[in-house]
């Protein structure tokens, strides 16, 4: 199944804090703090387990003025970049 359709999760062993409207992921395994911006911390509010990553996508594009096209391409290049870092896990 192809990203833009999947459902992804945020890993629940992973920290998390959103101070001044931007979040610091905390990775244990990795020793790593992550520092997002606004953009990036709404997107991971949103890797819950229920929206898809095209859901996420619809609602990043509601929420902040970008080119639709740019906002695709950047939600499901932040996304695989978590899975990657297994920050985040595919539910499907």
């Amino acid at each position: 199944m192809d990203l833009l359709n999947s459902r992804v999760k945020r890993d629940e062993d992973i920290a998390w804090r959103v101070i001044e409207g931007e979040a610091l992921v905390v990775d244990p395994k990795g020793q790593m703090i992550y520092p997002l911006n606004e953009a990036g911390t709404r997107i991971w509010e949103l890797i819950d387990g229920k929206n898809t990553c095209n859901d996420i996508v619809l609602a990043i594009s509601g929420e902040f003025e970008a080119d639709a096209g740019d906002i695709k391409k950047d939600v499901l290049e932040f996304t695989e970049d978590l899975l990657k870092k297994e920050l985040a896990l595919r539910c499907d």
